[in-house]
């Protein structure tokens, strides 16, 4: 398959998915721009994939969009599977934790669960609920997603619903012409939980982003989490992965979230922090302020 079809295909798929119709038309309309221009006249794949991904947050603005070149051509784990990234989408996740890269204790009985990736349920909820009951009697607890990328909104719910007391509406994700989707956290089915009441802490840095995010904005909207770091990264839309080539992954941003109590997101704004601190103290700060808080 050429670059020249690879291209025409993600411009289509953009103008037909994209969440803002009139940024999509305009973000097409860039990319069959810049082909015509030469623009991606290469023969390395690798450059391709990472010129088409500057040209697509330049023209959008939306830092989830991207291209991404893979020398081995992409096949579903089973027919009919939701298209991921890697082929080997649940080896890929056992072997970095399900996402989570940590859970522990420090003095005076204050937990810590260092989350890099809100894995899909259908994967992660063993290791995650594993994870959330074994800190269910902590004095105070911090999650720290200074190295999140973000993930699956269903894990920000079962994540929110060891977090809370009542079946609490999450933002919904709204398609461009579909209906929306509601994330609710249902605490029913965990009677063993950390709950609503202790005090709960959040370390956050720019690079988080996505799913991350909405676990802290929802949590701080909430009022049931003080955040704490760096303005986190910005970035709001519901994705989905298309596959323009075998070779060549899309993240294509489909749906843009509205938290009940808001009724606003993250996008280009970020989670503004409840105690503003830099990256490398938000995790020391945060613990201190928990233990004070424990107290």
């Amino acid at each position: 398959m050429t670059h020249r079809i690879i291209v025409q295909a993600i411009a289509e798929t953009i103008r037909s998915r994209y969440v803002f119709a009139n940024t999509a038309e305009r973000v097409a309309s860039h990319l069959l721009q810049q082909m015509d221009s030469g623009a991606y006249d290469t023969t390395d794949a690798t450059a391709l994939a990472t010129r088409l991904t500057d040209d697509l947050r330049q023209a959008s603005g939306d830092l989830h969009l991207r291209v991404r070149h893979a020398a081995e051509p992409h096949v579903p784990e089973t027919p009919g599977d939701t298209v991921r990234e890697q082929n080997d989408r649940a080896e890929h996740c056992r072997k970095m934790g399900f996402g989570i890269a940590s859970v522990h204790r420090l003095d005076d009985d204050i937990a810590v669960i260092d989350i890099r990736e809100l894995v899909e349920p259908e994967l992660s909820r063993s290791a995650f609920e594993t994870a959330l009951t074994s800190v269910a009697d902590a004095s105070a607890l911090v999650i720290d997603l200074r190295r999140c990328v973000g993930g699956d909104p269903s894990t920000v719910g079962l994540i929110c619903a060891h977090l809370l007391d009542h079946r609490t509406q999450l933002s919904s994700m709204v398609p461009r012409s579909a209906p929306e989707e509601h994330f609710w956290a249902d605490p029913t089915p965990y009677p063993h939980r950390f709950g609503g009441k202790k005090p709960l802490y959040i370390a956050v840095a720019k690079f988080t982003f996505s799913g991350a995010e909405m676990l802290a904005y929802d949590l701080q909207a909430m009022g049931r989490a003080v955040v704490v770091g760096e303005t986190t990264g910005g970035g709001a839309h519901g994705c989905l992965f298309h596959w323009p080539s075998p070779h060549f992954s899309l993240l294509l941003a489909e749906a843009r979230p509205v938290n009940p109590i808001t009724a606003d997101n993250w996008e280009r704004v970020g989670v503004t922090p409840d105690v503003p601190c830099s990256e490398e103290d938000a995790l020391r700060v945060a613990a201190a302020s928990a233990l004070r808080a424990a107290k």
